[in-house]
């Protein structure tokens, strides 16, 4: 089984392969040519038809448009050979592109380019199912987190950390968030108005309807694109 590192995933939402894939694609390009007069990315085949709703461009635009002009050309019949999830990312000095980089984002966050494959992670752990790993700590007398200490090293609780306070503070914003979440259809934000009503619940109910409210806040945050945490699209 793979690291923990691997699994869980900082991030924006609403999708790893048409949010998170593109947006680090952006930084990437970025560090390549910091310098360009303008950029120009081309979305091509599911990116192209879905990304509007799955907020990639705006997702790009994050990291390119504070540096200079960023341009989005959709073209969802245009299906490049090597994956669906294609981007062509342009930039541009005199109105002339002086480089180019065509690259895939090939699901759950991860890139490659034609020809290639995402490198894999090495596994991590030797059991690949909890039931052996708890049988595992009662022969040997360990717990379950000294079990992930000695496969992760001591740093892994560094970067649990992170990943919970990512975790928190995305429920946080999400119940003390109202409005609509982006998109055609204007759905409403509920996770804020189904926190206080839980709250307002009898002590036997309201565990249970704070609960809701949190998983909801989450998953609005995410629809959003807020920054949450993958395990692999919405944690």
């Amino acid at each position: 089984m793979e690291s923990l590192r691997k699994l869980f995933k900082i991030g924006n939402g609403p999708s790893s392969s048409h949010t998170m894939g593109p947006k680090r694609a952006a930084e990437q390009f970025l560090q390549r040519c910091p310098d360009a007069e303008s950029f120009r990315i081309t979305l091509y085949g599911s990116l192209a038809a879905t990304g509007r709703g799955h907020l990639t461009d705006k997702a790009i635009e994050s990291v390119l448009l504070p540096v200079a002009p960023t341009e989005i050309v959709w073209q969802p019949d245009i299906v490049l050979p090597f994956h669906p999830n294609g981007m062509r990312f342009e930039a541009l000095r005199g109105g002339k592109t002086y480089d180019e980089w065509v690259i895939y984002s090939v699901g759950g966050g991860a890139l490659a380019e034609e020809n290639s494959k995402p490198i894999e992670a090495a596994d991590v752990y030797p059991d690949t199912k909890l039931t052996d790993i708890l049988i595992w700590c009662r022969d040997n007398g360990r717990t379950f987190w000294e079990y992930v200490e000695m496969h992760e090293g001591k740093e892994i609780w560094i970067f649990l950390s992170k990943v919970w306070r990512v975790m928190r503070e995305a429920v946080e914003r999400g119940i003390e968030t109202d409005g609509v979440i982006p998109g055609p259809l204007n759905l409403a934000r509920r996770a804020m108005r189904y926190n206080v009503r839980a709250s307002g619940y009898s002590q036997s109910l309201k565990s249970r309807g704070l609960i809701f409210s949190y998983a909801l806040a989450v998953s609005e945050e995410n629809a959003c694109g807020g920054r949450i945490v993958t395990a692999p699209t919405c944690g």
